[in-house]
């Protein structure tokens, strides 16, 4: 089994060394989480996560009315700027602190009316997009890279979801039962992660159509029509660039990242009967606590370098300090490996082997770039279909020799499964297609946002707190809303003097 080592170096483990089946492992799953638990600060970053969802719409509409409700008034009613005419009477004082605090009590009238008014209409406008985008002879009359026939938005297929599984009587127990009940709490865990699997099975399932259709057509269809050839072309070229990517960040920097890599591994080597003595009956075990560490630490506070990698592995979160561990004596074989086998270590092969793998990366991104589409305009089907088997061709290693099957094993990018690797990419494109899609529709949804807010919502809005606010102050503010009144006839009254002196 092939093992990736410490982000990028790998390595093909002999069977002698430790029983592996010899079939090769891939690993294509996100080590996000575990990167993230073993952060410093973990906890801030999952609470940061939480309050994602204010960042759409509806969050954009709270977030301005906490500021409109609560953080307005206070600037409002205690303006410095806003005084009483010089030299005023305690009457003219009073009369001005009471304009202020009048208008300041609109501020949180209105930021209860637009989340009434604005954030209520938007679950609607996304069922009436969605409905219009996603049901297919609806959508025929959009342009083609709008319709979501094939793809359903998120929201749509969250619904679908929420209707089967209520079909099936599957409900969802309110929050409030879940903060008093542990078993409504468990329930709605338990329906939520159901909920969330069934969404993201829907999703791939019809994103695995798409790319299927497109894989034996060379062309991506929505009923009776296609995406452009052209547009698919530019696709299958931003796709290149996103292999051409990953190749480079396979590549070491011989001015930086070699160095540390001949450092750590004359350390590794150096001490690597100990370090197999120590980790290996935890390999074996799977699990080791805390307790064990710091044991192993006093053991091996004589040993400088042991004891450094012993404190760099306590630091990790519990759930990868195993992983770290693992991937040490991984390493350690793959340094020997690089350097001709057990007990070959050399400082200088092992440069020159680091150096060798950055070639290698050189010429597969070359081969990459040479397989761009020249002229996307002058694309079709076959164009893009043999570009598309030509690249899958260049990312499997299995033709190539030992050393860059070393290099390029172990990643999402590269296999030696030919047949697999050409479905992946045209799954892949078939991804950058359906992120064009949601691109496309999501600036058409804010955009009918935008004008439903302005022509519907803000009127209505204005004209509900025109008619809401006097009556509201009438009722819990009597004092203020009495001035108010008080001041309108004197002001009235002023005004006719005026005229009258004018006359």
């Amino acid at each position: 089994m092939s093992v990736k080592i410490d982000g990028n170096v790998s390595a093909q483990r002999p069977a002698t060394r430790r029983q592996y089946s010899a079939k090769q492992t891939t690993f294509t799953g996100s080590y996000t989480k575990e990167i993230t638990d073993g952060l410093h600060h973990a906890k801030t970053i999952r609470r940061m996560e939480s309050l994602k969802w204010l960042k759409g719409e509806i969050g954009g509409i709270l977030i301005t009315a906490l500021g409109t409700g609560l953080v307005a008034p206070v600037f409002i009613g205690f303006n410095p700027f806003v005084k009483p005419p010089k030299n005023a009477t305690p009457e003219q004082k009073e009369e001005n602190n009471n304009t202020k605090l009048y208008t300041a009590m609109r501020q949180p009238i209105s930021a209860v009316l637009a989340i009434l008014f604005q954030a209520s209409v938007q679950k609607y406008i996304d069922k009436g997009l969605d409905k219009v985008f996603n049901d297919p002879e609806i959508a025929k009359i959009a342009r083609v890279n709008l319709d979501q026939s094939i793809l359903n938005t998120e929201t749509k297929v969250k619904d679908d979801i929420a209707k089967e599984m209520t079909k099936e009587g599957k409900t969802k127990p309110s929050a409030i039962k879940a903060l008093f009940s542990k078993t409504a709490k468990e329930k709605r865990n338990a329906y939520t992660a159901e909920f969330d699997s069934r969404v993201k099975i829907r999703q791939e399932d019809q994103l695995k159509k798409v790319a299927e259709a497109f894989q034996e057509k060379g062309m991506i269809e929505i009923g009776e029509r296609h995406i452009s050839h052209e547009k698919i072309a530019e696709l299958v070229n931003k796709q290149i660039d996103e292999y051409i990517k990953d190749a480079r960040k396979l590549q070491k920097s011989a001015e930086g990242i070699i160095p540390r890599y001949l450092d750590r591994a004359d350390i590794l080597i150096k001490n690597k009967v100990k370090l197999q003595e120590i980790f290996e009956p935890i390999r074996l075990k799977g699990t080791v606590t805390a307790e064990e560490i710091d044991t192993l630490i006093a053991q091996n506070k004589d040993n400088p370098s042991v004891k450094l990698l012993l404190e760099e592995i306590k630091a990790k979160s519990p759930d990868l300090q195993v992983h770290r561990i693992k991937r040490t004596l991984d390493r350690i074989d793959t340094i020997e490996d690089l350097c001709g086998g057990v007990g070959k270590y050399d400082r200088e092969t092992y440069r020159k082997a680091l150096i060798e793998r950055n070639n290698i990366l050189e010429e597969v991104i070359s081969q990459l770039s040479e397989h761009k589409i020249k002229d996307p305009k002058a694309a079709d089907a076959d164009v893009i279909k043999s570009t598309i088997n030509e690249i899958a061709k260049v990312c499997d290693f299995s033709k190539r020799d030992k050393n860059a099957q070393e290099v390029l094993k172990n990643t999402d990018t590269f296999g030696n499964e030919i047949k697999d690797l050409t479905k992946k990419v045209f799954k892949d494109i078939a991804t950058k297609y359906k992120d064009m899609v949601k691109n496309n529709y999501t600036s058409w949804n804010q955009f009918t946002k935008i004008g439903v807010g302005v022509f519907i919502t803000l009127p209505i809005t204005c004209t509900a707190l025109n008619w809401v606010y006097p009556r509201f102050m009438e009722i819990f503010f009597p004092k203020l809303a009495g001035v108010k009144k008080a001041q309108q006839p004197k002001q009235a009254q002023t005004e006719q003097q005026k005229v009258g002196g004018d006359k």
